[in-house]
């Protein structure tokens, strides 16, 4: 998620992945307010260079293309407590809880592979939890935006990603085995 739309004459959406690092600075720009219920944020026209040279930076890419993306496995390297927020990496959401007892759940394109997530704390201050050794697969990581990333929360490594051909496992069983367990269950 990366564009730039004109919303009227003195006013651009920006919509992109959370980074704070990013935003922070795009915040500087002006008046720049969050819409809900657009997803994004909301800048003065006037400064549109300045935002394309903020997202040429942290994200590849000033949304007129597709930024470079790759898939990685992340592991905590050790327990992760985050009060009132969700724990971050590479502009994805890897955790994220609601309340002290609404427990944690990944982001979007983010798999728990290992490990486990959890909501805690008080009711006033909950926190979302990732327990040391937790891993998870990462998929269209901007590539970018790795780079920008404090490394004292998860190592990684990018991982490749091959399709995997549904007949496969069927190449391994003969044409005998495969018609005796359709036999078996009626099929034919």
């Amino acid at each position: 998620m990366l564009s730039i739309s004109t919303l009227n004459d003195s006013k651009i959406l920006v919509c992109i992945e959370y980074f704070p690092e990013a935003i922070s600075l795009i915040k500087k720009l002006g008046k720049v307010n969050w819409d809900s219920s657009k997803k994004g944020w909301i800048v003065d026209s006037d400064f549109e260079n300045e935002v394309k040279n903020i997202l040429v930076d942290f994200y590849g890419s000033d949304g007129s293309f597709r930024p470079k993306t790759i898939n990685i496995e992340v592991t905590a390297t050790n327990d992760i407590n985050m009060i009132k927020k969700p724990i971050l990496f590479a502009g994805k959401v890897v955790a994220s809880a609601y309340s002290r007892d609404s427990g944690a759940i990944t982001g979007d394109n983010v798999a728990l592979i290992e490990g486990n997530v959890n909501s805690g704390g008080s009711a006033k201050n909950w926190e979302t939890s990732i327990v040391k050794g937790s891993r998870f697969k990462l998929m269209h990581v901007n590539e970018q935006l790795l780079k920008h990333s404090e490394n004292n929360l998860f190592n990684y490594e990018i991982i490749e990603c091959k399709k995997v051909d549904s007949l496969s496992r069927l190449r391994n069983i003969s044409d005998e085995d495969i018609l005796e367990e359709c036999k078996s269950r009626k099929l034919i």
